[in-house]
């Protein structure tokens, strides 16, 4: 009885002040859904949100291109569609397709990227290998049932 009593004394002791310090950095700062939303939007949009510039500029600049590409192909396929010239209509076709699917897979990466982001928008990832004089005496207890 002592035993338990002591070992959730100690536990609510140790986690006093850890608790407010975690929720803090726990909790993320930009909106996962306003950056996935964004993205969806808008090409670049979400990275640009979630402040990655390289990649906010890599992002647009990738599916800008495929949806140049796209109505290019688009633009030739009808062009020999009307010259009745069933081969190339027929290549013209399967390229846009090709560059349809790429650029699903494009924005389907830009949208998770995004999420991503968000999520671990400012989260602290640097290790503290050093003893700081403000954090005291840390004790961890391990309870197996």
């Amino acid at each position: 009885m002592y035993r338990a009593l002591a070992l959730v004394l100690l536990s609510v002791l140790c986690t006093a002040g850890a608790a407010d310090q975690g929720m803090d950095r726990a909790r993320p700062k930009k909106s996962t859904t306003g950056a996935v939303f964004r993205s969806l939007a808008v090409p670049g949009w979400g990275q640009l949100y979630t402040e990655s510039y390289i990649k906010s500029f890599a992002f647009f600049a990738a599916e800008t291109s495929f949806l140049i590409g796209i109505s290019r192909s688009n633009d030739d396929m009808q062009a020999a569609k009307t010259a009745d010239d069933f081969p190339a209509e027929k290549f013209y076709r399967s390229n846009r397709n090709k560059l349809i699917w790429w650029f699903a897979a494009i924005k389907l990466l830009s949208m998770g990227d995004a999420y991503v982001d968000a999520q671990l928008f400012k989260i602290d990832i640097t290790p503290e290998l050093t003893a700081s004089e403000s954090d005291g005496f840390q004790l961890g207890a391990t309870i197996r049932f």
